[in-house]
């Protein structure tokens, strides 16, 4: 992909190689020079948690700011964006004026995201946390609207080193300060990145009761986990574990993080767990994890490391508990599924209907149409392994 060039007003601090370049975007031109749905690896969960009613309604009301300032004249804050670059850019100084040259991919929204979104909202671009589609009588009843603020300009602040590059860890804490001092993505529990959310103690109970970083570990950061990742599993797919295991699928689809998740009738998922339910958890992936004891390298073999997978079997652990299951079969159940083979190779995945083989014909893939049915379907092809 071709290399973009910016150039604006450049400031930076005695003694620091971080910068920061201002200029300005016609806010129809921000998919352009910038990566504006892009969601940051380690803040995959931040992102995921931050898709509640209290920012949607935020939204609306910029969206409504927007409109009442360029329509109607009202005096209001200019739009402005903080965007971090990863990665080492070029930098070319002018006197006090810098022009920089860098990829959109390397590009990230940090600061005023809720504004970021109402803009593409508006203008019917793709937009991170929530849709952005518009529907035939909002393109037809706000064009005129659409047309002012396609061409009206956004301040856009670009933060970045252009002789060390800024890491993964400057990247998050960046994220967090931004938002801290600047009142910005309502995140309930993760106003920092080490607060807590309700599931937190429960999944924390499991990685130490069942040891899991002699397998790796968990991780806070991300929502999944790639072969090249040293962990096992993270936070995020143990939250989804529990809340299957308790809930069931339509609860556990639906659960966010920051959320006390409840059942229909109000229970909450935190009570059955402390009641004792956690007891069938642990046993169940204490038997599954058995084969990977002696032998780490499974942990990263095939759809072993899935987030769907992982949610299936608590769906596993759910329909056994459900129908009156002794801790001793729910312990055999996790060992039979502990030993399967999942390899993408493995030919006993001809025996389930949500799977079949790549157009080369030698790898298994997902072939179901939504990633609930292959998580249902999974369930059901495990349910039938242990029944």
């Amino acid at each position: 992909m071709s290399k973009l060039h910016l150039t604006g007003r450049l400031t930076s601090r005695v003694g620091k190689t971080v910068k920061s370049l201002v200029t300005y975007l016609p806010a129809i031109e921000l998919e352009n020079y910038l990566s504006v749905t892009r969601v940051y690896p380690d803040l995959e969960v931040i992102y995921d948690a931050a898709k509640n009613k209290t920012n949607l309604k935020k939204v609306i009301e910029i969206q409504e700011d927007i409109k009442n300032e360029l329509q109607a004249g009202i005096v209001g804050a200019p739009l402005s964006l903080t965007v971090v670059l990863e990665g080492i850019p070029s930098l070319v100084t002018t006197g006090k004026n810098g022009s920089l040259e860098y990829d959109r991919a390397s590009t990230f929204v940090v600061g005023n995201v809720l504004s970021l979104v109402a803009i593409l909202k508006t203008l019917g671009i793709k937009a991170p946390l929530f849709s952005s589609r518009l529907s035939s009588s909002e393109i037809k009843k706000n064009s005129i609207f659409r047309q002012i603020l396609a061409k009206d300009e956004v301040m856009v602040t670009f933060v970045f080193d252009d002789e060390n590059g800024l890491s993964g860890d400057q990247v998050r804490e960046f994220f967090f300060k931004y938002n801290r001092q600047h009142s910005g993505l309502h995140l309930t529990q993760f106003s920092s990145p080490d607060e807590t959310f309700p599931l937190k103690p429960f999944i924390s109970k499991l990685a130490k009761d069942l040891n899991l970083e002699e397998y790796g570990g968990v991780s806070t950061k991300s929502k999944h986990v790639k072969a090249s990742d040293s962990y096992l599993t993270t936070e995020y797919i143990l939250f989804k574990f529990l809340v299957g295991s308790v809930a069931g699928p339509q609860v556990q689809e639906t659960a966010m993080m920051s959320n006390d998740v409840t059942f229909a009738s109000g229970l909450k998922v935190s009570d059955v767990l402390e009641a004792g339910y956690i007891k069938y958890i642990e046993a169940f992936l204490k038997a599954w994890l058995q084969p990977l004891e002696n032998n780490n390298k499974l942990a990263k073999d095939g759809f072993r490391l899935s987030a769907q997978i992982w949610q299936a079997l608590s769906l596993v652990v759910y329909t056994l508990v459900a129908d009156d299951a002794s801790i001793e079969d729910i312990t055999l159940a996790g060992l039979i599924l502990g030993r399967l083979n999942y390899s993408k190779r493995a030919t006993h995945w001809h025996n389930c209907g949500v799977m079949g083989l790549d157009s080369n014909g030698r790898l298994f893939k997902n072939t179901a149409n939504s990633t609930r049915e292959f998580r249902n379907g999974l369930a059901k092809y495990f349910l039938g392994l242990v029944s």
